[in-house]
């Protein structure tokens, strides 16, 4: 009666060894196929905000090339003149790969490399314009600030593991555990 048991107990062994392998090769296909989906509404996202930037950016250069006609008031003539520069800019990184290399950015503008500095950075050139207190200077800068929010979100939901955490399980950036 002893090896009838063990035999039994082998096959049973084997069976669930092979259900749970079966189990698991789903699994991952699932998951392989659920992070390939994550990734596409990632890029898409990141594709529609580059949109929403560099019409910005546009909104940005013109309202500002109106207010500089101005030339009355030479301190809000300066403002508009750096306000048309950055809109001019805006646009530019928007369309980083057909007309400025990530390089030039990498270099003199770090920053502008991630998705939470635009946003930051858009966020105060909408403040820069809704100051000039002009209708259309604040609906612009009311899209610029909306359209910076929107970065600054979209690097919260789609950052699931924060630097501290990276840093204390020992893997940011070259850093070792101690």
């Amino acid at each position: 009666p002893a090896p009838m048991a063990n035999e039994e107990d082998e096959v049973s062994d084997a069976l669930l060894g092979a259900i749970a392998k079966n189990v698991g090769d789903a699994a991952m296909r699932k998951a392989s196929k659920e992070a390939s989906k994550l990734g596409n509404q990632v890029k898409n996202m990141e594709r529609g905000l580059g949109c929403l930037g560099f019409i910005g950016g546009i909104l940005t250069a013109g309202a500002s090339f109106l207010g500089m006609m101005n030339i009355l008031n030479p301190l809000g003539f300066v403002v508009e003149a750096y306000t048309f520069l950055f809109g001019i800019a805006i646009a530019l990184i928007e369309m980083q790969n057909q007309c400025l290399p990530l390089s030039f950015l990498e270099r003199w503008a770090r920053f502008m490399t991630t998705l939470g500095g635009r946003g930051v950075f858009y966020a105060y050139v909408g403040s820069l314009s809704i100051a000039k207190s002009t209708f259309l200077s604040f609906a612009v800068g009311a899209y610029m600030m909306g359209v910076g929010c929107l970065y600054i979100i979209s690097v919260c939901r789609s950052t699931p593991v924060t630097e501290r955490e990276m840093t204390e399980s020992g893997g940011a950036k070259g850093t070792a555990a101690v």
